[in-house]
């Protein structure tokens, strides 16, 4: 049966639970957003009341890019490149499979103090080198699977800025969070001195 007319008017003529499918035309309809707006009403309200009295809807028009993916997690890569500060590829991104590490590598570079402004081509060598390095890896394992705060792993200057050095890769590192804050503006030489002697300090 077909009808024809305002579907907002003639729905009221059709009895309760006689409906068995809902289909918006997105192109010269309204969709249930725009039909909550239009009645001053909440559109996952109408979606659980169509839900209930076993009525089917199309899927929304708009999935926020999920149709260009095969999975959630090629969606979560892309929207991690789409935000990035720097411009690389999709492809580049997931040849890192560990998503959050990758996630965690990229959070290192940012802070309030806007302390890397590297380029492209440093961002890119950065993650390359740090995504496989062991002494990186082995604080960042030990951190999830402590959940200590202190053994976070920590973005590290082997020769302090106070002391000339620079955010060149040579001389970065990863610390854990507590041996970082101990080492403060010391040169690595000078630290590796004190850890032999830690116990010199304890009195």
């Amino acid at each position: 049966m077909l009808i024809h007319g305002d579907c907002l008017e003639k729905m009221k003529d059709i009895p309760d639970k006689s409906v068995d499918m809902v289909i918006c035309d997105y192109k010269s309809g309204l969709s249930m957003r725009q039909i909550a707006i239009k009645y001053k009403t909440n559109h996952k309200l109408i979606g659980r009341i169509l839900k209930r009295n076993g009525i089917k809807t199309r899927p929304y028009k708009n999935l926020r890019g999920k149709r260009k993916f095969s999975c959630d997690l090629d969606l979560r890569y892309n929207n991690m490149v789409s935000h990035l500060r720097w411009s690389v590829s999709l492809e580049w991104a997931k040849q890192f499979k560990d998503f959050e590490k990758l996630k965690f590598l990229n959070r290192s570079l940012t802070n309030r103090d806007n302390r890397f402004p590297i380029t492209t081509k440093e961002y890119i060598l950065f993650i390359e080198r740090f995504y496989f390095d062991a002494q990186f890896n082995k604080i960042y394992s030990f951190w999830l699977k402590t959940n200590d705060k202190y053994v976070k792993p920590s973005i590290d200057h082997i020769k302090p800025r106070s002391c000339g050095g620079n955010n060149n890769l040579a001389n970065l590192q990863f610390l854990t969070w507590f041996e970082n804050r101990c080492k403060n503006n010391m040169s690595q030489q000078d630290w590796d001195n004190m850890k032999i002697n830690i116990g010199d300090y304890f009195l």
